[in-house]
């Protein structure tokens, strides 16, 4: 894919032939990535799938589930060459306006604890730490070990 200038993105729900891209957006972003049927089955199960496009190119993608009072965000990817522009805040804005309309709160999630540029842009938009998953991912540089996962919530006032 060639480089893409960040302009303002345009937010929507995931449609299955945006698989396509969404797919190659997460196996640049995450050493595990999910595969093609975790998609398929977020999207069958009804979870909050909402794509970035730019220029109806997808550039970004996120995966949440709504619970009984509160949510959990998933994933959250955007393409290496339109970080640091806003794109995965504006997802994460338009997944928090969706669940406001819903009534949950709060949002939670889970991050590697050694992804500091992740836990920075969450501490950044009001998540906070809230525990510590022992061993929790696989850590495919080191074997059969395995790392962390943080905690972090933040509350969805209306």
């Amino acid at each position: 894919m060639s480089e893409l200038s960040f302009a303002p993105v345009d937010i929507a729900l995931m449609r299955e032939d945006d698989l396509d891209s969404i797919i190659e957006i997460e196996r640049r972003s995450n050493p595990h990535p999910w595969t093609e049927a975790h998609f398929r089955n977020a999207l069958r199960a009804g979870y909050l799938c909402l794509v970035a496009r730019e220029h109806n190119v997808a550039v970004g993608f996120l995966i949440a589930r709504a619970l009984v009072d509160d949510a959990e965000l998933l994933l959250i990817a955007v393409l290496p060459q339109t970080r640091r522009n806003g794109c995965a805040t504006t997802l994460l804005n338009a997944l928090i306006a969706r669940l406001k309309e819903l009534g949950k709160s709060p949002l939670h999630l889970e991050v590697r604890a050694g992804n500091r540029e992740a836990i920075a842009f969450y501490e950044a938009r009001q998540f906070r730490r809230t525990g510590l998953r022992k061993n929790y991912y696989p850590n495919g540089v080191l074997g059969n070990q395995r790392e962390d996962a943080l905690l972090m919530q933040r509350p969805l006032a209306a």
